[in-house]
């Protein structure tokens, strides 16, 4: 989730849709008062540099023995600017915060300021939040019993961070300017610089979280899985038109 003062935008970042992305390409143009939650790996990985919000949140955030233990193993603490700010900005703003907590955050910036997002077809991202959410499980649960501990409500207890369409939406009504898809990240991303009037260089798209093996979607669905999928994004399919991989 990025508000960039600087260049007048809000970035909603819509888990599993190549966010993290979006995040450390923009990251890169910061303002000193730009405020990113998430991703900060990923940005410093792609040239971005901890801003004058992240260094005031790491030293009334952390403990100086944190700060200076930092500084001598890296010679830097930009490291620390994602722990940093989210301890800032606990209980009022997350990496995945909607347009409802953005907007009673900061209503001016809100009201003011290009607010966009990115979205994937839902039959895709149900695939790609499966295999994050239990990257690192020593045993997981089947595709099928994830998509019916979601549609059970267990979600939250669970810690599966499924949401998309509710996160840029209010009443079932798109509030931010433009959605870019996932499937044409390069395109997309590139008129949301036009519109903002900064540079766009391919080079620093960096696909922060690809699988380099892309799974086979269709092997992950048994019986009733599309139908659950269905239930569960059927907004969002029926808005933009997806349709299940063929």
């Amino acid at each position: 989730m990025i508000i960039s003062h600087r260049h007048k935008f809000i970035f909603i970042h819509v888990p599993k849709t190549a966010g993290s992305t979006v995040s450390a390409y923009l990251a890169r143009e910061f303002g000193p008062w730009d405020v990113q939650l998430g991703s900060w790996k990923d940005a410093l990985g792609n040239g971005a540099k901890a801003n004058r919000l992240a260094l005031i949140a790491m030293f009334c955030h952390l403990s100086p023995l944190k700060i200076a233990q930092t500084l001598i193993r890296n010679h830097s603490v930009d490291s620390l600017a994602g722990v940093a700010l989210s301890r800032r900005f606990a209980g009022r703003l997350a990496d995945h915060s909607s347009a409802s907590e953005i907007e009673a955050f900061d209503p001016s910036a809100w009201k003011q300021y290009f607010k966009f997002c990115f979205v994937r077809n839902p039959f895709e991202r149900a695939v790609s939040l499966y295999n994050w959410h239990y990257r690192k499980a020593d045993a997981r649960p089947s595709f099928s019993q994830m998509l019916c501990l979601i549609e059970e409500g267990a979600a939250e207890k669970e810690r599966i961070n499924w949401k998309s369409w509710q996160l840029y939406t209010k009443n079932d009504e798109v509030v931010v300017d433009f959605v870019g898809r996932q499937e044409r990240l390069s395109e997309d991303l590139r008129n949301v610089c036009d519109r903002l009037e900064l540079p766009f260089d391919e080079r620093f798209l960096t696909r922060a979280k690809a699988n380099p093996r892309r799974p086979e979607i269709r092997s992950y669905y048994q019986p009733g899985d599309r139908e659950r999928v269905e239930r569960l994004f059927g907004a969002e399919i029926e808005h933009f038109k997806y349709r299940f991989p063929e």
